[in-house]
């Protein structure tokens, strides 16, 4: 049989435990790892299936306004880190994928929930247009 001491040392290495795992962030989007992905039109649809939440941005290699975002969504993207999954396509490239939401003007980016496109903003927006937005994604 235990003793108090005993006793003791196992509920304090428990409560240590818990601590350390509490401490820990929780992560909601297991995919989501602070970088943007490059998607294709071949991983596109299994990529996005298996997100909960997700942002996509619809470019062009060429566009001015396109360049100018980037920076913007690795800033969202390492905030968000473990709760939002971030991916881009370059539209030349991926056609069928461009046409399947038809992106006629870029930046063009699109929101997820579940695999399941919810909503776009269209064009060059503030940092703060995006973040409101996937605040909104989050809650919804």
């Amino acid at each position: 049989m235990l003793n108090d001491e005993e006793l003791e040392a196992i509920r304090r290495r428990k409560m240590q435990l818990l601590m350390e795992r509490a401490s820990q962030p929780q992560v909601e989007e297991p995919m989501a790892q602070g970088y943007i992905t490059e998607l294709n039109d071949s991983n596109f649809w299994a990529t996005i299936g298996n997100t909960k939440t997700a942002l996509v941005d619809f470019y062009g290699a060429w566009c001015q306004p396109c360049k100018a975002l980037a920076p913007k969504l690795q800033e969202l993207a390492t905030e968000y880190k473990g709760r939002v999954f971030f991916a881009k396509v370059d539209i030349d490239r991926n056609l069928a994928t461009a046409r399947q939401f038809q992106v006629q003007s870029v930046p063009n980016v699109f929101g997820f929930k579940r695999g399941k496109p919810v909503g776009n903003l269209t064009g060059l927006r503030s940092i703060n247009d995006y973040d409101i937005w996937i605040g909104r994604l989050l809650a919804a």
